[in-house]
């Protein structure tokens, strides 16, 4: 087999994996692109790339200056999940992708909503139920952009306690997981799905649907909220600064490193501890049962 049938597989194998869309598209356009180089080079068959090979492919990518570090980096992992692939159907019996090392990516400040601008995005999405929906749901929950677009009308539910709870499907390489809501967004989208009750059944199966019934895509969220975003005059925000509006408000408000990555769905602990170094006031009482921001 040549670099294309290897490809096909790839996509094939990330797919059956539920990678997202965007994380599919992306590994296999870095793979097409690493495959463009090495047959200009007269390699026609991933088996013989090595080590050396690799690297200095990274190298030249890197000398063209048309990508940044993060990029780069971005695309060493498409090139580790490859080769480990290959690995996995017995393509190759060694990883050459074990030792290249990833650029050294500048670490920015995550972007937080004050609470004048959170007012102004919530006032502004007010006349737009399902968007402003989403953007309480992002903002209490902490949720990620594809756990909202995939929600179904059942992930919303009570226990026998009466607390409120999101179910969060597994996806990829993320876990199941269920969290707990405050009030606020309980009432909010309780008062969402009573409006959207009497759609058609076969509308009614995700949370968040189209005119046709289809779940709403990542991309579309993605629009929708950043016009809220320029409506309100917020600027230099993106649809993940709720999400770290909503783990910097906890942690600020006490709650343990442990209980906000389990309620966000931080695999480890260290990724929840890197905000810490933000937090301006870690001696306010935990707010689990309320988020007024």
């Amino acid at each position: 087999m040549e670099w294309q049938d290897f490809i096909i597989q790839f996509e094939q194998s990330l797919k059956k994996k539920r990678r997202s869309i965007s994380t599919c598209i992306a590994y296999v356009k870095d793979i097409k692109q690493l495959a463009l180089y090495f047959e200009s080079k007269k390699l026609f068959n991933p088996k013989s790339i090595s080590y050396l090979d690799l690297k200095a492919y990274i190298e030249f990518i890197t000398e063209q200056g048309q990508f940044s570090p993060k990029t780069i980096s971005r695309k060493i992992n498409s090139l580790r999940t490859f080769f480990k692939f290959l690995l996995s159907i017995d393509c190759i019996t060694n990883n050459p992708c074990l030792i290249i090392k990833h650029p050294l990516v500048e670490t920015s400040v995550p972007r937080t909503l004050t609470i004048s601008e959170y007012r102004a995005v919530r006032d502004c999405a007010r006349t737009n139920r399902k968007i402003y929906t989403m953007i309480e749901l992002l903002l209490q929950t902490g949720i990620r952009i594809g756990e909202l677009s995939r929600l179904k009308r059942h992930d919303f539910y009570k226990d026998k306690e009466g607390k409120y709870f999101l179910h969060i499907m597994s996806f990829s390489t993320i876990p199941t997981r269920e969290v707990e809501l405050n009030p606020v967004i309980a009432i909010c989208l309780h008062d969402y799905l009573k409006l959207v009750h009497n759609i058609e059944n076969n509308m009614r199966k995700y949370m968040f649907f189209t005119k046709t019934g289809r779940l709403v895509l990542i991309r579309n969220i993605r629009t929708a909220i950043n016009r809220i975003f320029h409506k309100a005059g917020v600027t230099n925000a993106t649809i993940n600064d709720l999400r770290n509006t909503f783990i910097i408000f906890q942690l600020e408000n006490g709650m343990r490193i442990e209980k906000v990555a389990e309620l966000v769905g931080h695999k480890k602990t260290t990724t929840t501890q890197r905000y810490m170094q933000y937090v301006t006031n870690s001696n306010k009482k935990s707010t689990l049962k309320i988020t007024p921001l």
